[in-house]
């Protein structure tokens, strides 16, 4: 086992190699996304078209995560 520092936001790739002369053989590997948690939203508001229209929301999603994130509206 070993330990990564990631000192930077976004997406890091780490892969593992076994090295037989002369040539590398990837093991395997692993992805990491690195960011902040989101931000609870704020100043959220919903306009809706009529009894049978879909709504229509927009928030402020608060700081910048660096990392892919969902917001669903209940």
């Amino acid at each position: 086992s070993t330990t990564f520092l990631v000192r930077a936001y976004g997406k890091h790739t780490f892969t593992c190699k076994e090295i037989c002369d002369p040539a590398k053989k990837l093991m395997c590997g692993l992805d990491v996304e690195s960011g902040n948690p989101p931000d609870e939203p704020q100043n959220v508001s919903c306009i809706q078209d009529g009894t049978n229209g879909h709504p229509t929301c927009t928030w402020d999603k608060g700081r910048l995560t660096y990392i892919s994130t969902t917001y669903v509206v209940q």
